[in-house]
């Protein structure tokens, strides 16, 4: 398997917009925020000119024990992306708001994906028909009408996989892509080199992606597998086109470090290791993929995953990893990658409009470098993101467009907006010394490859960083910031040249994700809290944004003690309009007990009320089993725990029967 190759300007797909750790702003900066710059991409002249990229900034850093921190550090970077977000955007909000948590339609529920059209993996996916998940190593599908488990297949794996594998189904091809995390099991040391001993520069990760047919769901089929060097960020699928976002780690680097603790074996170590960078070759810094058997085996040789040529870097030095995007069709007879192409560059969410990618990277993002002489500890200036934009309206070719460069942090990748080339993106400014934290929302238009700031608008929640974004269509954007209490702003974005806040909510706790409804409702789901911004508990809000001017919240039930992954995770929340009910995985603490299930509220009107529960565990004598998520179909509540699906009564969530997976 040979991926072709495809210039800078054909970065297949979706990618990642980045939490970033940050310095902050002065005064004067708060006062009159910088305007938002270009940042054009680079390509590299040659592969020579990247391997000279690769070296010059290694030998800036490496000493006698490596990079920085070294592989801690480095395993750090790359479980940094664990985090992901989601968003809507313009004119797709009125489908939002009928379709509820999820996008199947007829008489079940999909994933809670950000986009209509734009379909994001999870743990759990179904067409109505089956349930397809995967537990232990294997993929387990489900017969909706029986209730029966009625086929598994194994997912290779050379390691222990990392929990369940993500999925992404194509209902129109009968096709699951199957994507499970290896790790590595920690740094172990090498062959020794001159009597010094010898350790990868970075722990090694894998993630392996697999095709499975499930046309006949009895009999799930592998079609192809293979092996990618480095952590699988996310992925998106649109018309049974799948881009697969990684960010890798220098795997082939090994540094050696000092015999004992003098300034004679820690000099001899560094001199080593600036050897062994300058004698590296790309081998050493880009990433590999390996194609499998099915039955784990190694059936072609190892490759580069990213030809030399596609992978270019931002303006600004982000690090040593290498951000990449394969590119695989579900609907061919075996696994294949069409293209690929990459950044010098670390990322861990993504977003995808159904026509544009939104990359972002920031120099923070190179953790094991901060204090080092690359990125020296205690840099000062206020942290920034470059927003990269490229064209998917060609499902043949992902084109870059256009750049810019705007202060602050992302929260995840509900900061991020797209439609008509218009961006929308919220970002914090962290507070440091006497200078508070304060968030803005600042509007971008693509000016041939140039992101132009159009407006903006600063100063919200000062003192609190932003909590949550829901952009509610192409004129109005909601932005939630808490350090005591909840500032709800409605931010009127029609002139994408003088965006402002039109109205502004404060109330006790915070919303950390919000989901509209129609009918000029806003649901939010995140923590009570007392004045003094101490939590109580897991808290549904229902918000009245009808008057932009003035929203209210209308009504709220609070379960005391619980929370739930909705609160960080948007894909854990379902909705269902047609019965006007919501479901949260939960879970409760507090001294004499524990508690875990399914909460649900009933939406009536402008009321929200608590409904009935499912409890999985907590109960004299029961093993403990988290609820992870949550599918409707027709009248029934499938809930999906650790190792089993429960089958529910959709309006009183009495059990009907229990599948162990």
């Amino acid at each position: 398997m040979t991926p072709t190759s495809g210039r800078r300007t054909a970065l297949t797909a979706s990618l990642l917009a980045l939490p970033l750790t940050l310095a902050a702003c002065s005064p004067a900066d708060l006062l009159a925020p910088p305007t938002a710059g270009a940042a054009e991409l680079t390509d590299f002249g040659s592969c020579e000119e990247l391997l000279d990229y690769f070296q010059e900034h290694a030998l800036e850093q490496v000493g006698p024990w490596g990079f920085g921190m070294g592989a801690q550090m480095g395993a750090m970077e790359d479980m940094a992306g664990a985090a992901e977000g989601g968003d809507v955007s313009s004119d797709r909000a009125a489908a939002s708001d009928s379709a509820g948590g999820g996008d199947g339609g007829g008489d079940f529920s999909g994933t809670n994906n950000q986009e209509e059209g734009v379909e994001e993996p999870d743990i759990v996916q179904t067409d109505g028909e089956i349930i397809v998940t995967s537990v232990q190593g294997r993929m387990v599908v489900v017969d909706v009408a029986s209730g029966q488990k009625v086929g598994t297949v194994a997912l290779p794996s050379r390691r222990g996989g990392t929990g369940a594998a993500e999925l992404l189904l194509d209902r129109e091809n009968d096709r699951v892509l199957a994507l499970t995390r290896e790790w590595g099991g920690g740094v172990s040391p090498l062959p020794r080199m001159d009597g010094m001993s010898t350790y990868p520069a970075f722990e090694s990760t894998r993630t392996v992606v697999t095709l499975v047919d499930v046309s006949d769901p009895s009999t799930p089929t592998v079609s192809g597998s293979i092996r990618l060097e480095g952590d699988y960020r996310s992925a998106r699928m649109q018309d049974g086109t799948a881009r697969v976002v990684m960010v890798t780690t220098p795997p082939g680097l090994s540094f050696v470090q000092p015999t004992n603790g003098s300034l004679v074996a820690e000099e001899e170590a560094e001199a080593a290791n600036r050897e062994i960078v300058e004698a590296s070759t790309l081998d050493d810094w880009l990433p590999h993929v390996q194609t499998l058997g099915a039955d784990s085996s190694r059936s072609a040789g190892t490759e580069l995953a990213v030809p030399c040529e596609d992978i270019a870097r931002p303006p600004d030095f982000s690090g040593l990893s290498t951000m990449s995007v394969l590119t695989i069709d579900l609907g061919a007879s075996t696994l294949d990658v069409s293209s690929a192409s990459g950044l010098v560059a670390s990322g861990s969410t993504v977003y995808a409009s159904t026509d544009r990618l939104v990359v972002a990277t920031s120099p923070w993002e190179a953790w094991s470098f901060i204090g080092s002489d690359i990125m020296p500890r205690g840099t000062s200036g206020p942290a920034t993101t470059t927003l990269h934009t490229f064209d998917l309206s060609d499902g043949d070719s992902t084109d870059y467009v256009a750049s810019g460069t705007v202060e602050g942090r992302l929260l995840n990748q509900f900061s991020v907006d797209e439609a008509d080339g218009i961006i929308r993106v919220a970002t914090t400014q962290d507070g440091r010394g006497s200078t508070s934290s304060s968030s803005s929302l600042v509007v971008l238009a693509e000016d041939g490859d140039r992101l132009v700031e159009q407006g903006r608008v600063d100063g919200l929640g000062k003192t609190e960083q932003i909590y949550a974004v829901r952009y509610l269509s192409a004129d109005t954007a909601a932005v939630v910031t808490f350090r005591q209490t909840d500032p709800l702003y409605l931010v009127d974005t029609s002139d994408p040249t003088a965006p402002e806040v039109t109205g502004e909510l404060k109330i006790p706790g915070y919303s950390a994700y919000l989901h509209p409804l129609g009918d000029g409702l806003l649901l939010g789901v995140g923590q009570d809290a007392t004045d003094e911004g101490q939590t109580t508990g897991l808290q549904v809000s229902l918000f009245d944004i009808s008057d932009p001017s003035a929203p209210t919240q209308v009504s709220k039930q609070t379960w005391v003690n619980h929370y739930s992954e909705v609160e960080h995770d948007h894909l854990a929340f379902t909705s269902w309009p047609q019965t006007g009910q919501v479901f949260l995985p939960a879970t409760a603490w507090n001294e004499n007990s524990e508690w875990g299930g399914v909460v649900s509220a009933q939406i009536e009107g402008s009321t929200v009320n608590q409904g009935p529960d499912l409890q999985l565990s907590g109960g004299t004598g029961q093993a403990w089993d988290s609820a992870r998520r949550t599918l409707v179909i027709g009248d029934e509540l499938w809930v999906l725990g650790e190792r089993s699906l429960h089958r529910v009564d959709l309006s009183t969530l009495e059990s009907r029967q229990e599948v162990q997976l």
